[in-house]
């Protein structure tokens, strides 16, 4: 190589990445961009599984509460009182008498 060459930008530039200091430097920078990005993406995925975690808690709290009003709702239906009332009111259903009961015997 002669003195004109070694000026030459691109030689000093090649002389410049082969030296063990500027490899290591160039790694560690590479490391920590990586690790930068990283964080970024767990922060991010964090936020992310955060809202998903809210949007079911309301959920189950929505359901928690639908299921309270079934509940009761169930309740209200299957009352004697109810059955009674509606089987006399809609279906013209009564008690029977003690003449109209008939035991069977095995």
């Amino acid at each position: 190589m002669t003195v004109r060459e070694a000026e030459h930008p691109l030689f000093r530039l090649l002389d410049w990445f082969m030296r063990p200091a500027t490899r290591v430097a160039l790694l560690l920078g590479l490391a920590i961009l990586i690790s930068a990005l990283a964080a970024v993406y767990a922060s991010h995925e964090t936020r992310s599984l955060f809202g998903a975690l809210e949007r079911a808690r309301l959920e189950h709290d929505r359901l928690l509460e639908q299921r309270g009003r079934l509940l009761l709702e169930r309740s209200t239906f299957s009352a004697y009182g109810r059955v009674e009332t509606l089987a006399v009111e809609t279906l013209d259903m009564q008690v029977p008498t003690s003449d109209d009961i008939q035991l069977v015997r095995p």
